[in-house]
């Protein structure tokens, strides 16, 4: 077992010039290349302690495959240092990193039962030991581990996983599930000192991926191995994580726990891209007046909120001056209130009953975005109806209108 340390690491790709066959032929049927670059990872710093459970999520393009391929040894690091343990691996081969992989496509051998495949990289491996020569001196040695060996490290890998009835069987036999805890099997048997996942759980439907989500959760309570876990889907980031590392065109946005992700986003795309539904945004005017802020929303309405209500706000926000600015609510911090005094005047476009909650979605204008209203009761609103809105001070977000960084801090009080 072993913390990883990422120091300034890059991955960069030269592009290529459009195709032209007149340069292709005159280039002996390659394609020139440009200077130009692209960018797929920019500036990766991480600290990773042994044991830990590390989440790298994002969408689709924003990196975290890459840097998860470029830990396995899989892609050449473009600059930066990348240590595992006290060892710099930057130069070393993938087999001689001590990792285990696990793929979303599973990667098992058809013509094996799983006992086989989970086995196959342990009759490969050699391992060090230490024999008696015809002299009497000791000797060390690279040798394949016995048969015997084998059996054993295969049994307890069936053993954590609850696989002993599927050993057996080839993976075409198998579900989804079951073929991924083969996979996991075969990692796990190698006792390695970090395990990479990237995104195993996508090939499974609802239901089994949250039931996988758990037995890996569980499998790293188990074994106290460091796990890098890839991921677009922010609900296993969330529930999987000790820490997770939010992506975005290959730069990190922000690295820090699933609570403080939640409640303390640092820009924009972080406090919209975690929770589900998405966090609401708004394009507002906010005014110091006197103990409260006064926000002005798109349709001209203006509520005010009590400045020792909110986050500390950064004080250049708080000159007396109107500033441009992001306000962000999620959905289960807003009420629909029957007072017609108080919060927004919204009207109604969609009702959508979800067993024991509902989301309303309103729009404060005709031309303005639809934002989401959670509410636990079967609230009786049809289409077109008027819907009082008031938002919990306590849980608003502000960015600001340019940078969409946050200007609030973590605690509570204005001056």
């Amino acid at each position: 077992m072993a913390g990883l340390s990422l120091r300034h690491i890059y991955k960069r790709y030269k592009t290529r010039r459009k195709f032209s066959l007149i340069k292709f032929i005159k280039n002996k049927g390659k394609m020139p290349k440009t200077d130009k670059e692209f960018v797929a990872v920019k500036d990766f710093n991480m600290e990773i302690e042994d044991g830990e459970f590390i989440v790298f999520v994002g969408p689709s393009g924003c990196g975290k495959s890459t840097t998860l391929r470029m830990i396995a040894g899989l892609e050449e690091i473009s600059d930066g240092e990348l240590y595992i343990g006290d060892t710099l691996v930057n130069d070393v081969d993938p087999k001689s990193r001590d990792i285990a992989m696990v793929f979303q496509s599973y990667a098992l051998y058809p013509h094996m039962t799983a006992y086989e495949n989970i086995a196959f990289g342990l009759k490969m491996k050699k391992i060090p030991d230490t024999v008696i020569d015809k002299n009497g001196k000791e000797k060390k040695i690279m040798r394949h581990y016995t048969k015997a060996e084998i059996k054993e490290k295969v049994d307890w890998a069936a053993q954590v996983l609850n696989i002993e009835e599927q050993l057996n069987k080839r993976p075409g036999e198998m579900s989804g599930g079951q073929r991924q805890r083969i996979a996991l099997g075969r990692a796990i048997v190698r006792n390695p000192k970090v395990f990479l996942l990237d995104e195993p759980l996508s090939n499974l439907d609802a239901k089994l991926r949250a039931a996988m989500r758990a037995e890996i959760v569980k499998l790293h309570d188990k074994l106290k191995t460091t796990f890098i876990y890839v991921t677009h889907d922010q609900i296993e980031a969330m529930t999987m994580g000790t820490r997770i590392v939010v992506m975005k065109l290959g730069i990190v946005q922000q690295i820090d726990t699933p609570t403080n992700l939640f409640d303390f986003p640092v820009n924009k795309f972080v406090a919209g891209f975690i929770g589900t539904p998405q966090m609401n945004f708004f394009d507002v005017v906010i005014k110091k007046s006197g103990g409260s802020l006064a926000v002005t929303f798109e349709n001209g309405q203006t509520v005010s909120y009590k400045l020792e209500n909110l986050r500390a706000i950064q004080p250049q926000y708080l000159d007396g001056e109107e500033h441009k600015a992001v306000l962000g609510v999620r959905g289960e911090n807003i009420t629909a209130s029957a007072s017609s005094v108080q919060g927004l005047k919204t009207t109604l476009t969609l009702k959508e009953v979800l067993g024991n909650t509902t989301q309303l979605f309103v729009h404060l204008t005709e031309d303005s975005r639809d934002f989401v209203v959670c509410v636990s009761e079967r609230a009786d609103y049809k289409n077109g109806d008027c819907v009082n809105v008031v938002f919990d001070e306590k849980t608003l977000h502000l960015f600001d209108a340019e940078t969409e960084e946050a200007i609030m801090g973590r605690e509570y009080g204005n001056k």
